[in-house]
């Protein structure tokens, strides 16, 4: 077993590198046209995951309950992912979610005014 390092500034150096977020099952990351965020929901139907996001925080929560016909097993799976930190220049009306192999999938677009841009540097 070979330990690492942790290192909480490599966002800020390596632009390869997600936004960092220390919840397991919880990705975030941003293309230059849209906020990516994927959660794990594995077992859970596409109808019972809810996505909901107010005053700054994103919310999805996923939970399915099933009853054998024995009354004696109960199978349950439950997912609860909590965001807060500001994902600015997200056009929240236009975001879509998708259930793909139990991970949920939300790409919420940017705004113009949010994407980069290229700026030209001339010399005089």
């Amino acid at each position: 077993m070979q330990l690492v390092r942790f290192d909480p500034f490599k966002s800020l150096w390596d632009e390869d590198y997600a936004m960092p977020v220390n919840q397991r099952g919880l990705k975030i990351r941003e293309t230059d046209k849209s906020i990516v965020v994927e959660a794990v929901v594995a077992g859970v139907p596409k109808n019972d995951v809810n996505i909901e996001i107010e005053d700054g925080v994103l919310t999805i929560k996923a939970e399915a309950k099933e009853e054998a016909e024995t009354k004696t097993e109960y199978k349950s799976s439950s997912y609860q992912y909590y965001y807060s930190l500001p994902l600015t220049g997200g056009q929240w009306d236009k975001a879509e979610a998708n259930v793909v192999d139990g991970v949920v999938k939300l790409e919420i677009p940017k705004t113009e005014e949010a994407r980069p841009r290229k700026i030209t540097v001339k010399s005089k």
